[in-house]
């Protein structure tokens, strides 16, 4: 369940985009704005700040990881077609490098935005995993700090605006509707899960630092680099023999093959719970649920004594 005052920020949130909303009826607008986003989280911000006539599609089908897709036929239509392609960058959607090398005029790349906070590379875990991370070392999975998410919504409503001006008003008042929300559910995130940050746990995937290092979580080490890596022998052994001294919970996801970690968290007797940093769970219908939905999975399984 989602956390009781929850409503409450949806509710201000709603409040806030209706005066946007009502302050703009009278103008006429210009022709609605065609957006393609490379991943349901960044089209979870997107919805929040365009037009409700403007177009918000998603090219990463739900459950499916950014680190190995094929673009279809389809997928370079809605390239070709979109006024603004929202997407991370080269690091995490390495399946759009080469197709979006010819659209550089409509591309908004969230990785080189300015007054993004990134944690400190490896500062997860100290242990020798036999790999490297994504491009330089820095995790990409930035929209899971929600300050940077307010970042990115400022960068969007801006480019909306130059695009399409007669709507500009309308872009940054929802633009200030969502940072007073995201203001509320960092707050209520923050004492939700001060009350576990001595708990230590392992993740499946080294994704999840840029949400980890913001609440100040006990991450101490992780199953493997990406969704689509097997972790190796060596790796497992590894783990085996300092998480049941060092952890209470192992989290696993719901579009990877983790057999490898349920059975270590089971032989182990670590708690297991299921994270969903891509929202492939229909029932995040926006940013703040997918959020609130990572904060409670941690939460709940880390306020659990271990082998309970």
């Amino acid at each position: 369940m989602l956390s009781p005052l929850f409503p409450r920020i949806v509710a201000a949130w709603r409040a806030l985009v209706l005066l946007a909303a009502t302050a703009m009826s009278s103008q006429v607008y210009a022709q609605p704005l065609e957006l393609v986003t490379s991943i349901k989280p960044l089209a979870l911000i997107a919805r929040e700040i365009t037009a409700e006539d403007d177009q918000v599609v998603t090219l990463l089908p739900p459950g499916v990881s950014p680190h190995a897709y094929n673009l279809r036929m389809s997928d370079r239509r809605l390239l070709d077609d979109a006024d603004l392609l929202l997407w991370v960058g080269p690091e995490l959607e390495t399946f759009l490098r080469k197709p979006l090398q010819s659209q550089a005029q409509k591309l908004l790349t969230l990785s080189e935005l300015a007054g993004l906070e990134w944690p400190e590379a490896g500062a997860s875990h100290d242990h020798d995993h036999d790999h490297h991370h994504h491009g330089d070392g820095a995790d990409m999975h930035l929209w899971l700090n929600p300050r940077n998410a307010v970042v990115v919504a400022r960068a969007l409503g801006e480019r909306l605006a130059e695009l399409r001006p007669a709507n500009a008003v309308d872009y940054r008042r929802r633009v200030e509707a969502f940072a007073a929300q995201i203001d509320l559910l960092d707050a209520e995130l923050e004492n939700m899960l001060s009350k576990v940050k001595d708990q230590g746990f392992a993740v499946y995937h080294d994704g999840y630092r840029h949400f980890v290092d913001h609440f100040g979580l006990n991450q101490v080490d992780f199953v493997s680099l990406t969704p689509e890596q097997t972790p190796g022998a060596r790796h497992l052994y590894h783990l085996q023999q300092h998480l049941g001294a060092e952890a209470v919970c192992l989290f696993t996801e719901p579009y990877a093959d983790t057999r490898a970690a349920r059975d270590l968290a089971h032989k182990l007797d670590l708690r297991s719970a299921e994270l969903d940093p891509l929202a492939a769970n229909e029932r995040a219908n926006t940013y703040a649920e997918l959020l609130m939905r990572l904060g409670q999975s941690f939460s709940a399984c880390l306020a659990a004594s271990k082998g309970g």
